[in-house]
């Protein structure tokens, strides 16, 4: 297989330089189609993880809406002891702001992307935000007061191909009620609103992304609500092409040779693509790992052809999600040989029989029609069960592996499960 197309074909239906359907030009070979969350009519310890003054908040549902928690919202009795069961959101109410950050990467113009934080707060009322200026949401409170009194541990995102920073709102919300922060890096020239960069780029320049979020979060302005607030505890996810950059950034190595192959006198490679490779082989051949994140959740990733056994290279624990009926990135594709790769011995597989590409977002809530045959719909697993399932092991993965909290370790290793709806397996077995 032509690695050159498989990084078009892993990146969704792209467009080729000429306008066409890279999917339609023998690129489909990998099984991905189209990853996507629509367009913008789409789119819709103790307590907590991090320790607070002991203050009111009321328990937040991730996936319904609640007449209680917005502008109106009373309030509510003293937090209980925690940190509170993984099953269920958590007890602070949530604080949700945006920002843009501009950094240089190693080619072309200095860069702009949007970070959305989520985050703990015990504030009563305030204003409910628009996520991505489009979804209504009033589980959380715009630009609220954050509850760090205690520094809190971090989870970031990476949103799938022509997806949105807040496609996965409920996680965040459920993350933040439970007293992390939770930052979603937006792609520039890969979202639901801006889609058009080069798609091959894509696969250095995602990575590049989180680096600088992340060197952003290090050096936070002394006035930036979040400032001293944030420990060096974190974690990172994604779905679809955001599974890629997470175990991109996680440190899996790539098979270049290969890649670079198809640059040969009659190997296939286009001309932008090889033009692009012939400054970029060396940086993916030091890989984009960072060692500021000690967890991996990638949640029905991308990436099995153009990592190989490079996937090996990974020391952090991984949390594999997977769906068995993903028709967008199959299985026997991308999650089976990608589980086969991954060699850290603490790592875990949870694939879910009746689960498909979308059950790992929340495109279900906002756009069903998206995910009507790969997630979405009466014969595919209940959507809000699912998202309590990933939620709840996620939780108990990044407690366990970043916070070194082994409470729930049975749900991850023994003989625990929060349902039946996903199998498990482990890499030590």
């Amino acid at each position: 297989m032509l690695l050159s197309l498989a990084f078009l074909v892993v990146a969704g239906a792209a467009c080729d330089d000429d306008g066409g359907d890279a999917a339609q030009q023998g690129t489909a070979d990998l099984g991905a189609t189209a990853d996507a969350t629509g367009g913008a009519d789409d789119l819709g310890l103790p307590p907590g993880d991090a320790a607070v003054d002991d203050a009111g908040a009321a328990p937040l549902d991730a996936n319904v809406d609640d007449p209680d928690v917005g502008p109106d919202a009373p309030d509510a009795a003293p937090l209980p002891p925690g940190p509170w069961p993984v099953d269920a959101p958590g007890f602070f109410r949530v604080g949700y702001t945006t920002e843009s950050i501009t950094y240089q990467p190693p080619f072309g113009e200095p860069r702009t992307i949007r970070l959305a934080f989520w985050y703990p707060t015990l504030d009563a009322t305030g204003t409910p935000p628009r996520y991505s200026n489009i979804l209504l949401r009033r589980q959380a409170f715009l630009d609220a007061t954050p509850a760090l009194d205690v520094p809190a541990p971090v989870l970031m995102f990476s949103h799938g191909n022509m997806g949105l920073a807040e496609q996965n709102y409920t996680m965040a919300e459920f993350f933040a009620s439970h007293g992390w922060v939770f930052v979603a890096i937006e792609h520039t020239g890969n979202t639901a609103l801006d889609g058009g960069l080069a798609q091959y780029l894509l696969f250095e320049i995602r990575p590049l992304d989180v680096h600088a979020a992340l060197d952003y979060l290090d050096a936070l302005p002394d006035d930036h609500p979040l400032s001293g607030g944030l420990t060096a505890q974190r974690a990172m996810s994604g779905h679809s092409f955001g599974g890629y950059t997470t175990l991109a950034v996680g440190g899996a190595g790539f098979d270049v040779d290969a890649i670079e192959a198809q640059c040969a006198p009659g190997g296939g490679g286009g001309e932008a693509f090889c033009a692009y490779l012939a400054d970029a082989a060396d940086r993916y051949r030091a890989g984009f790992g960072d060692d500021r994140l000690q967890a991996l959740v990638p949640l029905t990733p991308a990436g099995a052809a153009v990592f190989g056994d490079g996937l090996a290279d990974i020391e952090d624990p991984v949390l594999l999600m997977t769906g068995a009926r993903d028709a967008t990135l199959p299985n026997a594709v991308e999650g089976d040989p990608i589980w086969a790769a991954i060699d850290q011995p603490d790592s875990v597989r949870l694939d879910f029989p009746q689960g498909g590409h979308f059950t790992f977002s929340d495109a279900c809530f906002l756009a069903g029609a998206v995910g009507r045959d790969d997630g979405c719909g009466d014969d595919f697993v209940d959507v809000e069960t699912a998202l309590r399932l990933i939620d709840g092991y996620t939780l108990a993965f990044v407690r366990y592996h970043v916070l070194g909290d082994e409470r729930d370790g049975a749900l991850l290793y023994g003989d625990e499960s929060l349902g039946p709806e996903a199998e498990r397996s482990l890499k030590a077995e």
